[in-house]
């Protein structure tokens, strides 16, 4: 079976898990370090994951790669609104933490996904996108449920990230869960 993997922040993943009820909307390409399948930097884990974890490390809060994914994280939250799973005074508090949130929530993390994508058949939403279209091993999971990938490099045990790290359901409300991001975001 082949291996797929997708790098995101633990902002995204905490936004995923706590408002958009557990689904996971990630590009994943095959294999973490995809040499030789002709993906770009753009669908590459391995660099992306350099990408993030170098501002992160070196606290550089103006890094260009920063900068974007804060951009990235706010279309999500329009996309999540327009599609009425997060109502607007939510969404608005969520565009706050996107683009306040400290650096820490930059923390790399990655996905390994516990299908083969490429045979998936619909599986999550599955489509061949991005460089995926050019020849590359780059797909989109629309739906990816918490019980399809195993999360890894998820070792930053920061106090901030306590209640966060916990299941989908855990907060008792939209509200408290944006609440905890909101609590990080100066």
């Amino acid at each position: 079976m082949k291996t797929y993997y997708s790098t995101t922040t633990f902002l995204t993943l905490s936004i995923n898990r706590h408002l958009y009820e557990g689904k996971h909307y990630v590009y994943v390409a095959e294999g973490f370090y995809p040499y030789g399948k002709r993906n770009p930097k753009s669908s590459n884990p391995l660099l992306i994951y350099m990408d993030l974890y170098q501002p992160w490390k070196n606290r550089d809060k103006h890094d260009k790669f920063v900068l974007q994914h804060r951009l990235a994280v706010r279309k999500g939250i329009l996309a999540k609104e327009k599609d009425g799973m997060v109502p607007g005074l939510i969404a608005q508090d969520l565009r706050r933490v996107a683009d306040r949130i400290r650096l820490e929530f930059f923390y790399p993390v990655v996905y390994r996904i516990k299908f083969d994508v490429s045979a998936a058949g619909g599986r999550g939403g599955v489509t061949v996108a991005g460089s995926g279209r050019k020849g590359s091993s780059e797909f989109l999971i629309h739906n990816l449920e918490e019980s399809d990938y195993e999360l890894l490099f998820n070792d930053n045990y920061t106090h901030h990230f306590d209640k966060l790290r916990e299941p989908p359901g855990y907060f008792a409300s939209k509200v408290d869960a944006v609440d905890a991001l909101l609590a990080w975001s100066s």
